[in-house]
């Protein structure tokens, strides 16, 4: 495919029933031909899935064994880049930049960050496993492609990540209103980590603690927000410029 998702096979009608339920990424749906649960079946209808009858045998190569109850269900997956590769790929770069997402759950949020950070050559994106969208095919779609060219590390600890990339010498720019700096006044000549938050409830306490600095985009309008995908693309966009000078 060409933009990091791989297809994988899951089956029986329980857990088939609830990835239909939760509007994940269900390509297309194979049922035994004479399959007749009709709950099932009207689901199907509803969420427009590709329905495929098929024989036993051909359900039973799909799902690896005879257990599928009469359904599988082809999806796709996205395959996250190792946190600790990532790392080491970028030691000898000079002023590298990795941008972390804190609680976004925005997929749309989340496709517009990847398109900046590939527009301005991020080196590395890291979200977490947990409170944040998982990289889907609302993503990508939104992120016009650019996701195929950003490489998205998944991590279950924020904290612990943070602490491994000041261990290799990053510098942690938190975008934070509270007690911060204006962003343009620093120069980001060095390894930069910055750390973006959702909207409702901005940086988590513990991520927060790991900044070195708080950086904020002063507003004079009288709205006094933005987007969050909006924000961090002004910041990427300054410190990527910056740090190529």
């Amino acid at each position: 495919r060409g933009d990091g998702f791989m297809a994988q096979y899951i089956y029986g009608r329980n857990v088939v029933v609830s990835r239909l339920k939760e509007a994940k990424d269900i390509d297309e749906v194979f049922l035994l031909e004479s399959f007749k649960d009709q709950n099932i079946l009207n689901l199907l209808e509803k969420s427009k899935v590709k329905v495929i009858r098929c024989k036993k045998s051909k359900l039973d190569n799909l799902a690896g064994n005879e257990f599928h109850q009469g359904v599988v269900a082809k999806v796709h997956t996205y395959d996250y880049y190792d946190f600790e590769k990532l790392i080491d790929e970028l030691t000898d770069k000079v002023n590298p930049l990795v941008v972390i997402l804190d609680g976004i759950e925005d997929p749309h949020n989340v496709g517009a960050i990847i398109r900046t950070c590939e527009a301005f050559s991020v080196d590395g994106i890291i979200i977490s496993k947990h409170n944040s969208c998982p990289i889907n095919q609302t993503v990508a779609k939104v992120s016009t492609g650019a996701i195929a060219n950003v490489k998205i590390a998944q991590v279950t600890n924020l904290t612990q990540a943070l602490n491994e990339l000041k261990k290799n010498g990053y510098w942690v720019y938190a975008a934070e209103a509270f007690n911060s700096q204006p962003y343009e006044s620093l120069d980001y000549k060095n390894s930069v980590v910055l750390v973006v938050g959702s909207e409702g409830f901005g940086i988590s306490r513990l991520v927060k603690e790991q900044a070195d600095f708080n950086i904020a985009i002063k507003m004079t309008g009288k709205v006094n927000s933005l987007n969050v995908s909006v924000a961090t693309a002004i910041l990427v966009s300054h410190i990527s410029l910056n740090q190529s000078k």
